[in-house]
């Protein structure tokens, strides 16, 4: 490698490993969430669409897809399950209440996901009101566009600064860790936001939400949202014997041990 081709790279290396030196310490939540997360209820009604057409885990052509199957709500994953945790933790609704006018809900809608995932969820009083329905579910199904239209875009997230984290190796005491600290969250009603991938390989690239878990033995048997799914939960699962996690398989992976991550914990996750 040349001087110059060195100085060259030099400080894209630097930019790589510095927000690592700043990810912040994981704090348990000091008290109990009021209420658990909860499928039915706190997610989307709509899901994620893929770019490829996958089928059984496996790229196939565009000849294969479903006909009228679309997929113009697409790269999201990060967005969506970012933007459900919000509402769980920002948003409350008053199916009592007359529903809002088009444009007031999507004002409404953007300032739950303006405030940053990692905050404190605000108190019962302090919460954006959405009137009108029962829950997340329901006015996400009443007009799923408006939704897709200000949860926030798709590109952003390919430059997020917790990226960076990819290049960092995934050790299994890391991955024990980050298996205690989910359960422990879940006992105080947290779901964590986690990042499944298998990098340099791309067979997995994907963000869920993990809401409920058990152990059995050295087994953790967790319910996650995934975003790419709007009818049922998925199932992630930690065996601490290996210190590894395992994926389910779905129609655009596998199945199969993933590395992961909590994400959304700070300006640097």
């Amino acid at each position: 490698m040349s001087h110059r081709t060195e100085v060259a790279i030099l400080p894209l290396l630097i930019a790589l490993v510095i927000p690592l030196l700043f990810l912040p310490a994981y704090q348990p939540p000091a008290s109990s969430a009021p209420r658990p997360f909860r499928y039915e209820t706190d997610t989307f009604s709509f899901a994620n669409e893929t770019v490829w057409n996958y089928v059984n885990g496996s790229v196939q052509s565009e000849s294969s897809r479903t006909r009228g199957q679309n997929r113009d709500y697409a790269r999201r994953c990060f967005v969506v399950t970012r933007a459900a945790v919000q509402f769980w933790k920002f948003a409350r609704f008053d199916p009592e209440a007359a529903p809002l006018v088009r444009d007031a809900l999507a004002v409404r809608i953007r300032q739950v996901t303006g405030r940053s995932v990692w905050l404190p969820a605000l108190p019962h009083d302090r919460r954006i009101v959405f009137p009108g329905y029962a829950n997340l579910r329901e006015i996400s199904a009443a007009d799923p566009s408006i939704f897709q239209a200000n949860l926030g875009l798709g590109w952003p997230v390919y430059f997020r600064a917790g990226n960076m984290v990819i290049v960092a190796p995934v050790y299994r005491e890391t991955e024990a860790r980050l298996n205690g600290e989910i359960f422990h969250d879940l006992q105080k009603n947290e779901p964590t936001i986690v990042w499944l991938y298998n990098f340099p390989s791309l067979n997995i690239n994907h963000v869920v939400v993990v809401f409920a878990g058990t152990q059995s033995h050295d087994k953790f048997h967790y319910q996650v949202y995934d975003p790419n799914y709007s009818g049922a939960p998925k199932n992630l699962e930690y065996d601490d014997a290996t210190r590894t996690f395992s994926y389910q398989p779905t129609f655009y992976f596998k199945g199969g041990t993933v590395e992961a991550r909590a994400i959304y914990r700070g300006v640097f996750q």
